[in-house]
């Protein structure tokens, strides 16, 4: 492919070039509303946070909120472009960053809290994958550990896709996104374009897959991996979800 100015933008995986720039685009604004919730949840159902696994923890503001909070934090990651920004801006000996398969979750101790923020399990496009993450879940936790997890719902990709093409500028760098939303297979297709990566004349392509999965299925799916006293609520408020609830929060006990 052609990678110079002008030529066709030259493909490379999901969070390769947008990890550097995630937190401006959208990672502080998810994080201020996983934050705000997480201490309200937290509160409300006497979450042990001594020891917790980060699952696709990004940029790494929450495994730095919670460190600063006192627990130790394995962080995991399948971007290593990620895990490289999270590294940098949250150094820490409470914090070991390991690239990881969130299907194949494997922290060296077991934990008392598995938290997965940002909709990173609608990113599995397979429910068996689903299914397995959860059980990898399930079998890091200690005994009366929790899993704490967000996802984005039908109703939030439905609403958020459009085919026309989304112009801005992130951190001096020209973006454009295209979206598309497939209502028979509930998924949801992102094209990033990131124009001039590097400053070099280098246009970049990332495209970025989620699934919706429907709010019951999950539920069945936390019981079938061995999960106790599950609840799901709208992140909007925590109260009970309705069919227009964009964002789903679940808490459950192993």
């Amino acid at each position: 492919m052609d990678d110079k100015a002008g030529g066709r933008p030259f493909a490379v995986p999901a969070y390769s070039v947008s990890a550097g720039i995630y937190d401006d685009m959208v990672g502080l604004c998810a994080f201020e509303h996983w934050e705000e919730n997480f201490e309200r949840l937290r509160s409300r159902y006497g979450l042990d946070t001594t020891a917790v696994a980060d699952v696709a923890c990004g940029t790494g503001l929450a495994a730095a909120h919670l460190a600063r909070s006192g627990a130790r934090v394995f962080a995991t990651d399948l971007s290593e472009c990620m895990l490289r920004v999270a590294c940098a801006k949250n150094p820490g000996r409470l914090i070991s960053y390991v690239k990881q398969d969130m299907r194949y979750l494997q922290p060296p101790w077991r934990v008392t809290l598995v938290n997965c923020a940002t909709d990173a399990l609608n990113h599995l496009m397979c429910e068996d994958d689903f299914g397995r993450a959860l059980a990898s879940f399930r079998a890091s936790l200690l005994p009366g550990g929790a899993v704490f997890f967000d996802m984005n719902t039908a109703w939030q990709l439905r609403e958020g896709s459009d085919t026309s093409s989304w112009e801005f500028e992130v951190e001096g760098r020209r973006m454009s996104w295209r979206s598309a939303w497939d209502e028979e297979k509930k998924t949801f297709t992102l094209t990033m374009i990131i124009r001039d990566a590097g400053g070099r004349g280098r246009d970049v392509i990332e495209v970025h897959l989620e699934r919706a999965y429907d709010c019951g299925w999950v539920l069945e799916q936390l019981e079938r991996a061995g999960f106790v006293d599950a609840e799901a609520m709208d992140a909007a408020g925590l109260g009970k979800p309705s069919q227009r609830t964009r964002r789903l929060l679940f808490v459950a006990f192993g």
